[in-house]
């Protein structure tokens, strides 16, 4: 973590002084600048002796010293730009002894830097130390790793649980006869969930039978080389062969172990098992030496990476979930009690037991590791009472709890430093909280996390480390666009109380629910989570870079204390007004007052030059002050009002409208969702660089005016249009140029003639597009039809006719259909060879549709029919299907079928899994499962909600 502030100083200080030179004086502008060079010198000596603090006492002072030098230093970076935002020369002048008692700072800084680089030298903390450990200074966690992966030899058959349906999976894959091309298959999931586990287990039971002629098992894990990789894989070959491995193998270079292992391979049917592959290229540098003989021969690959998995196709690949609450209390009664004849709890235990599964939410290695623990105390409620208490998952504890946190770290500890420096931060956020994508990228940015990439913006950067976190299982995706990219996310419990534990260690992060803050030390990141909080309760939090409050009473006045702040971020707070101190916040990037009852912004709003977010959704603003258009930094201005105080009830909303001088914000990327007119409209032509476009009460005279605002938008790539009553229509025959880089397109209302304008199809860039209310005919769908990368499609009360026909070869890339409210709507043909691509098919209100089309049957990779609130007499006629617990995944012809509907107020839903090609006229009944209102109505807000389209 050390390395990481080096870094991120580096970029703050070349930010400062870009953006304060006028402002400064220049000794401390020179001075600032040598301090950060002389951090940079150290970064090579924090990320080794950081990677060593476990183990190495020496070290660890040392890393903590640095990095309380470098928190100094973002200090002074800090104030300097506070200081220089705050008014041109004469207003520095005037704050001549703030300067002076800074620059003072610096030096000592600078002085206590010079000292701890001397230092490592006079006591050896040298990176020649690490020459003893291959993997610098990480040998311990690779031994305790390589260890768990060999002890599942020895794991029991009875000693495994909820692997059932995954075992009998992968033994269908490995002994699946009509597959005679070599296959890959992957087992993927965070560490601890039971990857080796279970594909061990699988491969003793293989390898035992006749069913390939030979097998091998080697743990790859992080460090490797592939000399040693092949050493090993003909070392096991040879492990039951009477004649053992070659005798000369030790001395064997690349090309003849490649041979070795060709030879010993030809005309066989292997069964390999590479176990823990951290990197792809292990595979890559493997493959030569494993060709396909066409004899039918596997492997099989357990991996923390989604990249890693993606070498076997989708449909041979296991995700591994945490278990069940009920499979989770199953292994921990039987890993506890194994030596009872019933392994069951006590009944005066079950309190205790319960809350501590709770603490190992659902990972096996964790329930595995508290249960041994377990079997040592007294069955007494006091001993696992105290056994809960102090449960941490810390790498010094005993009895194999050590090696659960060991396991996690290692995991973060594999990070490249522009990852783990963001992943770290995440712990802000308190567990089983739902994370936005697009917010976390938006702090990241405001954090000086991110630096721009060649021609990439620091969003496009940052979505790609997303992208990074969640292929290593670090972030779990909550919740999937219309496409399966991550919309919302959140961290497994036991890795946010890893990174929680690193971040206390390193005293930068606080999470408090109760009514004082613990400011012993210099907190730089502090969430208060339901609780209390005034000024009395906060001291000492000048150094304060980022303050969440969630479900909290706040003093809004204590604001005016964080001086240093750069990421307000308030949800669900009741406080109606932020204090004008907040447009004194120099260092402020992210403002965020999501879900509150803020009504009013501070009419000073201007004075924060740095401000790059503002996220005002669903609180109550219904104005902005005119000074808002000074923001000249300002990437990203979200505005959508809540009409109501309920905070589970945000629906409907409405737009903002914006003062004049938009023209000015040169730096925006994001406007939603705005009350357009004409001088509006006008002013967008200025900002070029815009990406998101939302605009609300659109006319024809508005209209007019947009194509040329538009044509100036090159990096344009999401417009909604939505116009300002059901009266009025829309003519967007004028659009020319066309906006051809349009990748999302939402447009509300009636379209003019009742057709798509004529350039339509030349949006060949188009992957979503969401039309509502516009009266289109038969003829515009075949326009849409031929648009080549469309994947979703959403028609609501768009189409007027009575029939609908999908014709071959129409769609070649749709993968999502909605078609919703569509009153006249009474017969749908797919002819053959159309939507060849269809995974998800939704139907709803519409009522005058009788039957699901027998044609359904041709679409062939139809995974989902989604039905909502659809007549009875065509839902009484699904034929009956398989339950919930069915195995359908064994099926491909298999299709998900859902019917939800509205009862007493919450959503049924009926589930069934059926072969398409059975359809017919038969009565069903299913089990049902009800879901809350509020959730599923955010689910489903975008097909039904007044106004404007809520669905991102």
């Amino acid at each position: 973590m050390a390395e990481a502030i080096a870094i991120s100083l580096s970029v703050k200080v070349a930010a400062a002084l870009s953006r304060a030179a006028a402002a400064s004086l220049v000794p401390i502008r020179h001075g600032i600048a040598a301090a950060a060079r002389d951090l940079e010198l150290l970064r090579a000596f924090l990320r080794f002796a950081d990677s060593r603090r476990s183990t190495d006492a020496l070290a660890s002072a040392w890393v903590d010293q640095v990095r309380d030098v470098g928190f100094e230093l973002e200090d002074v970076v800090g104030e300097y730009t506070f200081l220089a935002g705050s008014g041109g020369f004469l207003r520095a002048c005037a704050d001549v002894r703030a300067w002076f008692a800074l620059s003072s700072r610096l030096r000592k800084a600078r002085e206590r830097l010079r000292a701890l680089s001397a230092v490592k030298e006079q006591y050896g903390i040298r990176p020649a130390d690490a020459s003893g450990s291959p993997d610098g200074g990480t040998g311990t966690s690779v031994a305790i790793c390589r260890k768990l992966s060999e002890a599942a030899h020895f794991v029991e058959e009875e000693e495994i649980v909820g692997f059932a349906a995954h075992k009998r999976l992968l033994m269908k894959w490995l002994t699946e006869e009509a597959e005679t091309r070599q296959t890959i298959i992957t087992v993927c999931g965070m560490g601890g969930v039971g990857k080796t586990t279970l594909a061990t287990n699988v491969y003793k039971r293989i390898a035992k039978s006749c069913h390939f002629d030979c097998a091998a098992w080697v743990a790859v894990s992080k460090n490797f080389t592939t000399e040693d990789l092949l050493r090993r894989i003909v070392k096991e070959l040879h492990r039951y062969v009477q004649d053992g491995a070659p005798r000369d193998m030790d001395e064997m270079d690349y090309r003849s172990l490649v041979e070795a292992l060709r030879g010993h391979l030809t005309q066989k049917r292997y069964f390999l098992l590479l176990d823990d592959v951290w990197d792809a290229d292990a595979w890559f540098q493997l493959r030569t030496a494993l060709f396909d003989s066409g004899t039918g021969s596997r492997i099989v690959i357990t991996t923390r990476s989604q990249e890693v998995a993606a070498l076997a196709s989708s449909h041979r690949t296991i995700k591994l979930e945490p278990l069940s609450e009920q499979e989770a209390s199953s292994l921990f009664c039987s890993t506890i009690f194994r030596e009872d004849a019933g392994p069951e709890c006590p009944y005066h235990l079950q309190h205790w037991a319960s809350k501590i599964l709770d603490r190992c939410c659902g990972l096996p290695l964790a329930i595995i590791s508290v249960g041994n623990l377990l079997a040592l105390k007294e069955k007494t409620e006091f001993a696992w009472k105290n056994v809960h208490d102090n449960l941490l998952w810390d790498e010094g504890c005993d009895h194999g709890i050590g090696q659960v946190s060991t396991v996690l770290n290692f995991s973060i500890d594999d990070l490249p430093y522009r990852l783990k420096r963001c992943f770290l931060s995440c712990s802000v956020y308190p567990e089983d909280f739902s994370i936005k994508r697009k917010t976390l990228i938006r702090e990241w940015i405001a954090k000086g996390l991110v630096e721009e990439k060649g021609h990439s913006t620091m969003e496009e950067v940052a979505d790609g480390y997303v992208t990074e976190l969640v292929q290593r299982n670090l972030l779990l995706v909550a919740l999937r666009n219309e496409f399966g990219r991550a919309k919302r996310l959140h961290i497994h419990d036991l890795i946010r109380e890893v990174i929680a534990h690193r971040s206390k260690e390193d005293r930068t992060f606080q999470l408090s629910r109760s009514t004082t803050v613990d400011s012993k030390q210099k907190i730089r990141h502090l969430t208060l989570d339901n609780c209390q909080i005034d000024r009395q309760s906060t001291p000492n939090l000048a150094s304060l870079r980022s303050f969440y409050v969630l479900r909290s009473e706040l003093d809004a006045s204590l604001l005016s204390d964080f001086r240093l702040l750069t990421v307000l971020n308030l949800w669900f707070i009741k406080t109606n007004k932020l204090p004008s101190a907040v447009a004194y916040l120099y260092n402020l990037r992210y403002l965020g007052i999501r879900s509150t009852h803020i009504e009013e912004l501070p009419k000073e709003l201007g004075k924060l030059h740095n401000l790059q977010t503002l996220d005002a959704k669903w609180s109550m603003i219904k104005t902005l002050p005119s000074s808002i258009t000074k923001l000249k930094n300002l990437r990203h201005l979200i505005l959508f009002t809540r009409r109501g105080t309920d905070f589970m009830k945000p629906a409907p909303g409405t737009p903002i409208a914006l003062p004049d001088g938009l023209q000015n914000l040169r730096c925006l990327q994001t406007l939603k969702y705005v009350q357009a007119n004409q001088k509006l409209v006008r002013s967008l032509a200025s900002l070029e660089q815009m990406r998101s476009l939302e605009l609300s009460g659109v006319d024809q005279r508005i209209i007019v005016d947009l194509p040329s605002a538009l044509s100036r938008m090159s990096c344009l790539l999401r417009l909604g249009i939505i116009s300002s009553d059901a009266n009025v229509t829309l003519d967007l025959e004028s659009f020319l140029p066309p906006p051809v880089n349009l990748k999302t397109l939402t447009i509300t209302g009636k379209l003019a003639r009742g057709k798509l304008p004529s350039w339509f199809g030349s949006l060949t860039n188009l992957t979503q597009l969401h039309l509502r209310s516009s009266e289109l005919g038969e003829d515009s769908v075949a326009i849409l039809s031929s648009l080549p990368r469309l994947l979703y499609l959403s028609l609501i009360n768009a189409y007027t006719e009575g029939s609908l026909t999908f014709a071959a070869g129409c769609f070649p890339a749709l993968r999502q259909l909605s078609l919703l409210g569509l009153p006249n709507l009474t017969s749908i043909e797919f002819q053959k060879e159309s939507l060849v691509d269809l995974r998800l098919l939704t139907l709803g209100q519409c009522l005058e549709l009788a039957e699901i089309p027998h044609s359904i049957v041709n679409l062939i990779h139809l995974e989902n029919l989604e039905l909502f609130e659809m007549p009875s007499n065509l839902t009484e006629k699904i034929p009956d299907g398989e339950g919930c617990g069915a195995n359908h995944r064994d099926d491909e012809r298999t299709t998900t079928v859902k019917n939800i509907s509205w009862y007493n107020g919450r959503l049924l839903e009926q589930k069934v899994y059926i072969n398409l090609s059975t359809f017919q006229k038969s009565p069903k009944t299913d089990a049902v499962t009800f879901r809350d209102e509020t959730g599923q109505r955010s689910l489903w807000s975008h097909l039904y909600g007044k106004g404007v389209c809520l669905y991102k």
